[in-house]
């Protein structure tokens, strides 16, 4: 936990294998489920790229919706993503291209919470991906100490991804909170059994989800272990999801 966060309360923080694999999406349900625990949440996404020109400013789609889940008015969205860039890019590229270097001290500040919240960052790209001048995702999650959900496609490929993903987070001796297995196709071989896998190799629960999920649903299905971070349970009583 920075320096800036010791007191109360807590957080986590939400990382890939890859980008485009649905961290925003499990990010908000944590925040709508806390929300509705009567949680004071603080969303961070100290950076994004990709973001689209509104009248003058940038729009950082992916925090607005973090915004609108924890309940963060509109006019405060420069409190979840304070650094905001055009170009899709790592955000690092895409900072230097803006003339504008970033570096690690300036996330890890953007990402303080209020003393009595509970903190959800999410990164930007895998744990691995560039992130600033001299960090990368797995750098910021350090920084901030928190627990780390791992989200992955659930797809051929993806045991090797997360194995990978979990092995540095274990390395850098971050608690992995939970691995979501996101976007499940319809048309996945009925053999393929990437949760049961990971399952074997992790202590940490694993969900997979269908893709297309509803948001309600998935809110229901992640209700018991959100909860637990926040009101933990007795010991062993959140297992592997489904």
């Amino acid at each position: 936990m920075s320096p800036a966060d010791a007191g109360s309360a807590g957080g986590i923080f939400v990382t890939g294998t890859d980008t485009g694999v649905g961290k925003t999406f499990v990010a908000c349900s944590l925040a709508r489920n806390w929300r509705a625990l009567g949680i004071d949440v603080a969303p961070r996404k100290p950076v994004e790229s990709g973001c689209v020109l509104r009248g003058a400013e940038l729009h950082p789609a992916d925090a607005a919706l973090l915004a609108a889940a924890a309940g963060v008015a509109p006019e405060r969205l420069d409190e979840v993503t304070r650094f905001r860039l055009a170009e899709p890019l790592a955000p690092d590229l895409a900072a230097r291209l803006a003339g504008r270097p970033l570096y690690l001290d300036e996330l890890i500040d953007a990402c303080a919470r209020p003393a009595g919240t509970w903190r959800i960052t999410e990164g930007a790209g895998g744990l691995y991906s560039p992130l600033c001048e001299d960090g990368l995702n797995a750098d910021l999650a350090e920084a901030l100490g928190d627990p780390v959900v791992l989200v992955a496609e659930d797809r051929l490929g993806t045991l090797s991804q997360c194995l990978l993903a979990l092995e540095a987070l274990d390395r850098r001796r971050l608690r992995i909170a939970a691995v979501v297995l996101n976007r499940r196709r319809a048309d996945a071989h009925p053999a393929m059994d990437n949760r049961t896998a990971l399952s074997g190799r992790t202590d940490a629960p694993v969900f997979t989800f269908a893709e297309g999920v509803p948001p309600a649903d998935l809110d229901q299905s992640l209700s018991t272990w959100s909860s637990s971070i926040v009101r933990p349970p007795d010991p062993g009583s959140i297992g592997a999801g489904s």
